[in-house]
């Protein structure tokens, strides 16, 4: 089996001779890619007489070495990696070879990530603080059931068109809410899906959740996300998406980042010390949580008074 070094090499020498007579023209590109709290090798496919950027997609080396280190076969990773990429090619719009201002405006949407874990990606990028959080800016090129497409606008995309941040973040904000509508629903019923894209029959869903009607408003605990579950915590930029979710249950409430696609909203009335709600986020991000997904071990404080939003701080609340 090969080590992941000759690995690399190999598929840059080779990986062409598996797609399409119509790619022979083409190159591969390598580049460090930063993802949302690690890093990861991304290659690129592009023509070779074209300079600069080049709207493509992105296939990565640590994925396909594990795919390669699972199944032991190289031609098979090689195979089904070009099936895919010419499937992903024919969905690309053909305006998103044009990286210009008209093209992408309503298209910019938010992606918030951890400060702390995030600082090599937040250093190629037009960003903002947020909290423990910094905003950052993508152009969004597809969006489906199976995922979504785009790129991460970086300060070179942004010169451009003289995008400030200020601009990125105005029209982000309508952008976002439009294109990734937000939901929220009891917190049982979100289980429930889940059990049953498990195969848990309808009997033992409802054994799992007896009485739910029943609970009173103030105990009653919600799931923020959007209809494609996906980045569904960008829902932290619109106070008025958690506020009405604070209007059900009638009471101040904590908002726990439980990944960067969804928000648990649960009255303050339930835990008395925010310091052991932090650590019930930290275990389980740690034992429960991809790296990919997660977005902070912090917890929030929604006012119901002010409409507020403010990271919590047990020390503070302690004095």
């Amino acid at each position: 089996m090969l080590d992941y070094e000759s690995f690399k090499k190999k598929v840059l020498k080779e990986f062409l001779l598996y797609m399409p007579e119509e790619y022979s023209d083409c190159e591969l590109e390598i580049k460090r890619i930063p993802k949302v709290n690690h890093c990861l090798t991304g290659v690129i496919i592009k023509p070779k007489e074209l300079k600069g950027d080049f709207c493509s997609p992105t296939f990565y080396m640590e994925r396909m070495y594990d795919q390669y280190k699972e199944c032991g076969s190289f031609e098979k990773v090689m195979t089904n990696q070009a099936i895919y990429l010419e499937e992903s090619l024919k969905y690309i719009p053909e305006d998103a070879y044009n990286l210009d201002f008209a093209t992408m405006k309503d298209k910019i949407v938010f992606q918030v990530v951890n400060t702390k874990h995030n600082k090599e990606m937040i250093a190629l990028c037009p960003h903002r603080d947020f909290m423990d959080l910094t905003v950052v800016y993508r152009v969004v090129l597809n969006v489906d059931d199976e995922g979504v497409s785009g790129f991460l606008i970086t300060h070179d995309i942004a010169k451009i068109d003289n995008l400030s941040e200020n601009l990125l973040f105005k029209l982000a904000l309508e952008n976002t809410r439009r294109m990734f509508p937000f939901k929220s629903e009891r917190i049982e019923h979100t289980m429930s899906r889940m059990m049953r894209k498990w195969g848990a029959c309808d009997e033992e869903i409802e054994d799992s959740f007896p009485d739910i009607d029943d609970v009173p408003d103030c105990e009653r605990v919600y799931v923020i996300s959007n209809e494609y579950e996906f980045f569904g915590a960008n829902a932290l930029l619109y106070t008025d998406v958690i506020g009405k979710v604070a209007e059900k249950i009638g009471t101040d409430c904590y908002v726990l980042p439980s990944s960067v696609h969804d928000l648990v909203v649960l009255s303050t009335d339930i835990f008395s010390e925010s310091s052991r709600l932090m650590e019930l986020v930290k275990q389980t991000n740690n034992e429960h949580v991809r790296v990919a997904d997660r977005l902070s071990d912090s917890i929030y404080l929604y006012s119901i008074v002010d409409g507020s939003l403010n990271q919590v701080n047990p020390e503070e609340e302690a004095s």
